[in-house]
Parts: structure tokens; sequence; C-alpha cells
């Protein structure tokens, strides 16, 4: 299971796309997604070098600090 994954990727990209669901579902949630996961697997086995840190605890980590940004700043991304 990895958190935030389905929280924090369809939000960005609507805040950068719109709201068009049909338009930007697909192509850039999808690989908004990948680019995400790939960057806190890489981050995750570089930390640390020898050892390894799991994949949903990067996540984790970097999805609750963006989550955070934001719910802080929600008035700012409100169009």
């Amino acid at each position: 299971m990895i958190p935030f994954l389905g929280l924090i990727v369809p939000n960005i990209v609507s805040i950068y796309l719109g709201d068009n669901l049909r338009k930007i579902i697909p192509p850039h949630t999808m690989f908004l997604g990948i680019v995400f996961l790939l960057v806190c697997d890489i981050l995750g086995r570089v930390i640390i070098h020898p050892y390894e840190i799991p994949v949903n605890v990067t996540v984790a980590v970097i999805g609750s600090a963006i989550f955070l940004t934001m719910l802080l700043r929600g008035r700012a991304y409100a169009k």
C-alpha cells in the first residue's frame, strides 16, 4: 500500500491543468504518478546506500510534506 499517491498526484495535476477529468486523468496523472513513485524509489535506495528505505515510507514522508503545503496554501490554489 502506497500512501498519499492517489491523493497528491491528481490534485497537483488539476492545479496546473484544470479540472477537466476526462482530459487530465489518463495521460498526465498516470505519468506524474509513475515519475513521483520512481523518484521516491531512487531516493529510498540512495539515501542510506548499502540499505534500502521502503518506497512506501519515502512516499509517505514526501507526500505528507506536499499535502501539508497544499493544505496550508489552500486559498492560493483556489480559482
